[in-house]
């Protein structure tokens, strides 16, 4: 009965490890990769930049330029930038805005704000350009 009970233990510490592993920050080229010349599509949590919870979209050019179309359909204006492996968005509508990391868990990519550990949104879906002709 006790071998029983250790191998479940060790299974379950296995599991642990594995989900563990799984779960990796995205290096700055692969944000790039995800982000650039992209719109995404996110479902934004009360720890997002606008507080709201909903669906956003962000389109972000290839010239540093963001445009997003917030859960309240407002349009908001910035300009992002890399720092190692975050994302930095400088909003006008919110200066100083705290940069995001993200965090790939299986196929779940979290935005997570660096300053406070929470996640802003997730990343539902991602398309090439800018099909929703945000900021134009």
């Amino acid at each position: 009965m006790h071998l029983v009970k250790y191998c479940a233990i060790v299974a379950t510490g296995a599991l642990a490890l594995t989900g563990l592993a799984l779960a990796a920050d995205l290096t700055e080229a692969e944000i790039k990769d995800l982000l650039v010349g992209k719109t995404i599509y996110i479902e934004t949590t009360s720890g997002s930049v606008t507080g709201t919870v909903g669906q956003g979209t962000i389109f972000y050019t290839t010239d540093g330029t963001a445009h997003y179309k917030t859960p309240k359909g407002e349009m908001w204006q910035g300009k992002y930038t890399f720092k190692g492996n975050t994302l930095c968005t400088d909003w006008k509508q919110s200066p100083n805005n705290p940069c995001s990391r993200y965090d790939k868990q299986g196929d779940t990519i979290s935005i997570v704000n660096v300053k406070t550990g929470e996640t802003r949104a997730k990343v539902v879906r991602t398309a090439p350009g800018n099909p929703d002709k945000l900021g134009q």
